[in-house]
């Protein structure tokens, strides 16, 4: 009974761990189909791979997707949307996430503009440097709004440490 139990553990996870290598193989070529630069350019099959990883709860290709939405890559733009799935990939502790959710509260995009809730997202990844949250601190003056004033409405006001 034993030997059963830890074989369906091993197997289940081998499962899970193949599983994931190929959702992030996936998002490394939807990558490459999104960049501008490589020869392979097509933005609508970059698309299609990611919505399939996003449907599958794949943290990075959440942060890539919600990249499409803000910007109108592949889709029209949808602010909403981008939050959406910024916030889902936040929570999954993608941090980079947490810069684009910054910028929109900074900027207002989809949401009310909230800067001390901009610096609560931004705060940790500009101390480590990141250039997104560093470019959103600087352009917005972020450091002058260390407290997050605004009402807590919905379910996610502050970044998953």
């Amino acid at each position: 009974m034993k030997k059963t139990i830890i074989s369906l553990l091993i197997f289940s996870n081998l499962v899970n761990s193949t599983s994931f290598d190929i959702l992030e193989e996936k998002y490394k070529l939807a990558k490459k189909y999104s960049s501008k630069k490589s020869k392979n350019y097509d933005i609508k099959k970059a698309y299609n791979i990611l919505v399939d990883n996003v449907n599958k709860n794949h943290a990075k290709s959440q942060l890539l997707i919600g990249r499409f939405f803000l910007i109108g890559a592949a889709v029209e733009k949808d602010y909403e949307k981008a939050l959406y799935y910024f916030k889902e990939a936040s929570k999954q502790k993608e941090y980079n996430a947490n810069c684009y959710i910054a910028y929109m509260y900074a900027s207002g995009k989809g949401v009310f503009p909230n800067f001390g809730r901009a610096n609560v997202f931004a705060k940790s990844e500009y101390a480590r440097g990141n250039k997104v949250c560093k470019k959103v601190w600087k352009d917005y003056n972020l450091g002058k709004y260390p407290k997050d004033k605004g009402w807590n409405i919905g379910d996610y006001n502050k970044p998953v440490k």
